[in-house]
């Protein structure tokens, strides 16, 4: 199993860049929370992983990276299709966002909440798509907390759905993020 750590290392200097940032605060975190839920009226279908990887820096550039597997389902049935016929998470193991924070300067976040959009790309299943999604971001006393609720469409990463299954598993997953990024001089 990969080290959280390392992932997280690995992550903050593949995505905000090893030059970029030497003299910029980082906000990391190791325990950021992913959830979705993809039920229907005939079956409840969520799960959270709270283990997520994420790192930002003061020019607002956002990456977040986690392990399929880390998804947790109330069934264990579940949780097993969901990795081997859908996710395929032994073929793609990971799911990456590389962005930034557009419409705001983090430099200015403050207690107050404030809405901002999250954009970059977002890669699930081998496929990388461009995304913009909504969110919310305001300091704590221990960092910056980051939240986002938003829609994917599994067709589009290519999550086939079989066609006995397609009334059990909602064409629209909404997904939701919650992470409190704390300053990467601090431990996790």
């Amino acid at each position: 199993m990969i080290n959280a750590k390392s992932f997280l290392v690995s992550l903050a200097i593949l995505i905000l860049g090893y030059n970029t940032g030497l003299a910029q605060d980082r906000y990391k975190t190791t325990r950021g929370v992913i959830e979705f839920n993809a039920s229907t009226l005939l079956e409840d279908i969520q799960a959270k992983n709270q283990q997520v990887n994420a790192v930002l820096n003061n020019a607002g550039e956002f990456a977040v990276g986690l392990l399929i597997r880390d998804f947790e389902f109330p069934r264990k049935l579940m949780q097993e299709h969901f990795n081997e016929n859908y996710l395929e998470s032994d073929t793609y193991p990971k799911s990456y966002f590389v962005g930034k924070i557009v419409a705001a300067n983090p430099e200015l976040i403050s207690e107050t909440p404030i809405n901002v959009e999250l954009a970059g790309k977002l890669s699930l299943h081998g496929v990388t798509k461009d995304i913009q999604v909504p969110g919310t971001v305001y300091r704590t006393e221990r960092g910056i907390w980051m939240e986002s609720e938003f829609v994917l469409r599994p067709e589009e990463y290519k999550i086939d759905i079989p066609t006995l299954m397609f009334r059990k598993i909602a064409k629209e997953v909404t997904v939701s993020l919650a992470f409190e990024l704390l300053h990467a001089s601090k431990p996790d």
